[in-house]
């Protein structure tokens, strides 16, 4: 590496020779452009075996060790100069007289251009040092970035198996549900629990925050929600044993909206408790449309909250949409959200369709209004009553 950047030099050499030559008249510009002519091999041969002394050392000692050996260089490139234009010039004057004159400006320009050679080694040399270090904390981090993904797939795989792969099909209704991570994995939750032939329920749930920690925090919710859906308690029952496990199991700041409705097709009622959640939307069969709001508070916050039922009498025809905030704060580009309008026109079929055709219509609906750029969690499921 010292041969390579010394060689470098030699062209600022051979300019700084021609300065020394109108500088010193005195001297024969022969002899200025030989000597550097000759550094190349004077010195080279000397600077390859000294490397092994001087060039691993640190600063300062390495131009300790240098700086002698570039000495003794540079001498005997100034002898073998003069040597040389002797022989070139026998007409030249004599060797005492050449050497008297030539020496200093050789030494100079030989000792500048080996001190600038190696200055610009050293340099390189870091600059590859610090190249190395990059591309290995590059190669590193690509590792740990590739080990991430994978665990956020297998996370997402523990996840969606969380979710109900098929749902039941009570006789007389139909029932779809899509869930769309803003990330790999998310804080949206639904789920639907058969209790009988005629009996069924239906909960969506959002976990505040995204990624990770709200994925851990809706498995939690899963698990807690299986364990506390049975067939005789009501909506507003469940939703406060839920508040109390809640609150007694996450961080501070964190908390759930959830929203908990139990389908009666024998009496074609829908018992439902809204924690916080975005109100279930009906859209009935003549066209009207009701939003189920209910009054409960989020899940998490308030463990003393008393929720209440609320119950709404369904009709052949009849579609109910449970979704998460997702879906009507999507946003486009002008920064316009999705809105309850454009959801209400959403759920609308032009024609009949099922509700998985809805439920997929819905979605791409969705999607193309925010360019497939989710700020949150979508999750919608539709039930239609035959």
């Amino acid at each position: 590496m010292v041969i390579q950047a010394e060689q470098q030099i030699v062209f600022v050499g051979v300019l700084i020779s021609a300065l020394f030559a109108v500088v010193l008249p005195g001297v024969p510009l022969v002899f200025l452009g030989v000597c550097m002519l000759v550094i190349g091999n004077a010195m080279y041969g000397l600077q390859f075996f000294a490397s092994r002394i001087y060039d691993r050392r640190p600063f300062p000692w390495n131009w300790v060790l240098y700086l002698p050996t570039l000495a003794i260089g540079a001498f005997l490139s100034a002898l073998a100069s003069v040597a040389l234009l002797r022989w070139m010039r026998p007409d030249s004057g004599s060797f005492q007289h050449l050497f008297h004159e030539g020496w200093p400006v050789a030494m100079v320009v030989t000792m500048g251009a080996g001190i600038a050679g190696y200055a610009v080694m050293q340099i390189h040399r870091k600059l590859q040092d610090k190249n190395k270090q990059l591309e290995q904390a590059v190669a590193q981090g690509a590792v740990v970035i590739a080990e991430q993904e994978q665990e956020l797939q297998r996370a997402l795989e523990i996840q969606r198996g969380l979710l109900p792969k098929d749902l039941p099909q009570l006789r007389g209704t139909e029932l779809a549900g899509a869930w769309q991570p803003a990330r790999t994995v998310g804080g949206d939750y639904f789920d639907v629990v058969q209790f009988s032939d005629t009996r069924l329920g239906i909960c969506v749930g959002d976990v505040s925050g995204k990624g990770l920690t709200a994925a851990l925090l809706m498995s939690n919710l899963q698990a807690a929600f299986r364990a506390f859906a049975t067939p005789e308690a009501s909506p507003a029952q469940v939703c406060a044993k839920l508040n109390t496990f809640v609150a007694g199991n996450v961080a501070p700041g964190k908390f759930i909206t959830f929203f908990y409705a139990v389908l009666d097709m024998d009496k074609r009622t829908l018992a439902y408790e809204n924690a916080g959640h975005c109100p279930a939307l009906l859209l009935r069969a003549n066209g009207g449309t009701e939003f189920l709001r209910g009054h409960g508070a989020v899940l998490g916050v308030i463990p003393a909250w008393n929720y209440v039922d609320e119950t709404v009498q369904l009709g052949s025809g009849d579609r109910l949409f449970f979704y998460t905030d997702g879906v009507t704060e999507a946003e486009n580009e002008a920064a316009d959200e999705f809105g309850n309008d454009r959801l209400v026109k959403a759920c609308a079929p032009s024609v009949p369709e099922s509700a998985a055709a809805s439920n997929r219509r819905i979605m791409d609906e969705v999607a193309s209004f925010c360019k497939g750029q989710f700020r949150d969690d979508v999750t919608v499921v539709v039930l239609a009553i035959r």
